[in-house]
């Protein structure tokens, strides 16, 4: 479940000094953000939970860098990547759309692909992918992005502003791209405020959560998780997806398509 507004913007506190000092401290959290210690421990908690930072007697410190970790690129540097396989993921997905369907859509290169996909339908998308503005899009389509605090790295749109408008939407169709995809640790994202976006969409769908996920996303963990793999309605990928994963995933009731 999405944490609320203000545990949200605490997280992101925490976090932040984790990544400055390395380790944090309960009475000092306390301290700064003026709430009790009970309530800075069931934060530490939930971050520890979640896989953002590993708890500690009295405070907590920073996760180190795995091998398995994928960090964040440029996302101008996405683009570049296995764009065959990425077309063709977007171009079946978009076969997925309904006429007058209301689709979420998040950030990422892939999402893009699938936007420019969509093609003689009359549909409505929301996302919070700010470099959806310049995309080539099907007059057809009715494109609304989020607004909030916009990220130039991932070229998205996060924050209170963006979530408290996406919970307010039901949506028929979820299109999400990821970082990485594990049966262990879910739907995986580089950035922390990317998570509570897409845990908003999943829980505000109505229909199919749909993942777009080339074979370079399979079995890879990134930072944050946004969600568990149980989630997942449908996954497309491309025929270099591990057949081990393909034939796990569909045990797990996951429809899986590859491309």
């Amino acid at each position: 479940m999405a944490v609320s507004s203000i545990a949200y913007n605490r997280h992101l506190t925490i976090l932040d000094k984790l990544e400055e000092n390395g380790r944090v401290r309960v009475d000092d959290l306390s301290r700064d953000l003026d709430v009790s210690s009970v309530t800075i421990r069931r934060d530490l908690d939930y971050l520890n939970e979640h896989g953002f930072l590993i708890r500690t007697h009295g405070g907590a410190t920073r996760i180190a860098p795995r091998q398995t970790l994928q960090s964040e690129s440029p996302f101008r540097d996405k683009g570049g990547v296995n764009v065959a396989e990425k077309k063709r993921i977007a171009a079946r997905a978009a076969e997925l759309v309904s006429e007058h369907d209301i689709v979420f859509l998040n950030s990422g290169s892939t999402a893009l692909l699938f936007l420019e996909s969509l093609r003689s339908i009359r549909a409505r998308v929301i996302t919070n992918n700010a470099a959806s503005i310049g995309c080539d899009i099907d007059p057809l389509i009715e494109l609304l992005v989020l607004g909030g605090e916009y990220r130039d790295q991932s070229r998205s749109f996060v924050g209170e502003f963006a979530l408290n408008t996406l919970r307010h939407i039901y949506s028929n169709l979820t299109i999400l791209g990821t970082n990485g995809l594990s049966f262990d640790q879910g739907l995986t994202t580089t950035v922390y405020q990317e998570c509570n976006i897409n845990q908003a969409m999943i829980e505000n769908t109505h229909g199919q959560v749909v993942v777009l996920a080339d074979h370079s996303k399979i079995e890879h963990v990134s930072n944050f998780v946004s969600a568990p793999i149980d989630a997942v309605d449908v996954l497309i990928t491309d025929t270099a997806c591990p057949e081990d994963f393909t034939s796990e995933a569909r045990r797990r009731g996951i429809k899986v398509i590859t491309v």
